[in-house]
C-alpha cells in the first residue's frame, strides 16, 4: 500500500506522487553511491556526487509539498552550500558556504515558527541575531589568531543549529505538531553529530574514512529535517 497516498498527501494528483517517488528514489541511489565513494576514499567522485544528494531530496520535497516553497528552497540552498564547502580549506569558500547554510537554517526556523499556535515575537529574532554576533566575537577573541575564518564562523554557525533545536522543542511542547517536530529535532541532533565530527577532525586529529561518518550523519539529519517539516506543514 502506498502510505503517502493513503495519508492524503497527494490527493488525486498522481503526477506529483510519481514525481516524488522518482526523485526520492534518485536521492536514495545518489546518496548510496556517494557514501560508497566516501568509504572507498575516492575524493574526486565523492566531491562530484555530493551536491546531487540534496538536489534530488529538494526535488522530492517540491513534489511532496509544492505549495510549501521554503522547504524545498532551503534544501536546494543547502546543496549550494555543499558545492561551496567542497573547497572548505579556502577561507572565502568556507565563509560563503557557511553563510549559505545559515540562510537555509533560517528558512527552517521560519517554518518551525509557523507551526506554533501563537505568534513568534519579533524581538526573539533580534535576540537570535545578537547571539550569533556574540558567538562570532567570542570565537574571534579566543581563537582568532589561529584561524580567523574557523574561529568566528564556526561558533556563529552552531547558533543556527541550537536555535532550530530550541524551536523544535517549542513546537513539541506546543503540542499540535509534536510528532513531526520530534522528527525535525532528531534530524538536527544527528546533524550536530556530523558537525562535531568535522570539528574533531579540524581541531584534534584525522580519522580513517572520516567523510563516510560525516556524510552518513549529515544526509540522515537532512532527510529527517526536511521530511519532518514537510509532514508538519502538510498536516
Amino acid at each position: 500500500m502506498n502510505l503517502l497516498a493513503s495519508a492524503g498527501l497527494f490527493g488525486k494528483n498522481s503526477g506529483f506522487e510519481t514525481g516524488f517517488w522518482i526523485f526520492i528514489s534518485l536521492f536514495a541511489v545518489v546518496s548510496a553511491v556517494h557514501l560508497v565513494f566516501c568509504f572507498l576514499m575516492k575524493p574526486f567522485w565523492r566531491k562530484l556526487t555530493k551536491p546531487f544528494c540534496l538536489i534530488m531530496l529538494g526535488a522530492a520535497m517540491a513534489f511532496l509539498a509544492p505549495d510549501k516553497p521554503l522547504v524545498y528552497i532551503s534544501c536546494w540552498i543547502s546543496a549550494v552550500g555543499d558545492v561551496l564547502l567542497i573547497n572548505n580549506k579556502t577561507p572565502k569558500y568556507f565563509i560563503t558556504g557557511a553563510a549559505v547554510f545559515a540562510v537555509a537554517h533560517t528558512l527552517n526556523a521560519i517554518n518551525l515558527t509557523s507551526l506554533l499556535s501563537y505568534n513568534f515575537p519579533g524581538y526573539a529574532w533580534a535576540i537570535m541575531g545578537a547571539v550569533v554576533l556574540i558567538a562570532a566575537s567570542v570565537g574571534y577573541c579566543t581563537h582568532g589568531k589561529q584561524n580567523v575564518a574557523i574561529a568566528t564562523v564556526s561558533p556563529a554557525y552552531a547558533c543556527f543549529h541550537f536555535a532550530n533545536i530550541a524551536l523544535a522543542l517549542m513546537v513539541i511542547i506546543d503540542g499540535k505538531y509534536s510528532r513531526y517536530a520530534a522528527i525535525v529535532l532528531v534530524g538536527y541532533l544527528v546533524y550536530v553529530v556530523s558537525d562535531l565530527i568535522v570539528n574533531y577532525i579540524t581541531n584534534k586529529r584525522d580519522i580513517n574514512r572520516r567523510d563516510l561518518y560525516i556524510m552518513l550523519t549529515y544526509l540522515a539529519g537532512q532527510t529527517l529535517i526536511y521530511f519532518g517539516l514537510a509532514f508538519a506543514l502538510l498536516a
